[in-house]
């Protein structure tokens, strides 16, 4: 349910036709109630997707493509508009001895054949 998603942002998208919308929390609850699904509000956002299934314009296709709505957020563990500098320090795999060296390797002088030196 809406009254229950831990954000203040709800974000929508889809796959196919690259539309997408951000509302705010207390938007959608003015509009459409505390007590909707997350479901219906993703259904509500397919209503004006090209590719959705009960588009009246678009034949029924057995492969056709159907709308690719989506909430990326819906199983995210933290939030979507959290700035970059707060979500921490993050550990990288590997050590000293992965590093580059910081020095070039000296480079190798070959002698020339036949030369007068």
């Amino acid at each position: 349910m809406l009254r229950n998603w831990p954000w203040v942002v709800v974000r929508m998208r889809c796959h196919f036709c690259r539309r997408g919308g951000d509302a705010r929390l207390a938007v959608l609850a003015a509009k459409h109630g505390p007590y909707i699904t997350m479901g219906r509000l993703l259904v509500e956002f397919m209503k004006g997707c090209a590719w959705a299934p009960w588009n009246p314009t678009r034949r029924p296709q057995k492969y056709g493509r159907k709308c690719g709505g989506y909430c990326p957020d819906l199983r995210r563990p933290d939030p979507p508009d959290l700035p970059p500098c707060l979500t921490g320090l993050s550990l990288i795999d590997g050590g000293k001895a992965d590093m580059l060296p910081d020095e070039p390797a000296p480079a190798e002088r070959r002698r020339r054949v036949g030369g007068e030196e």
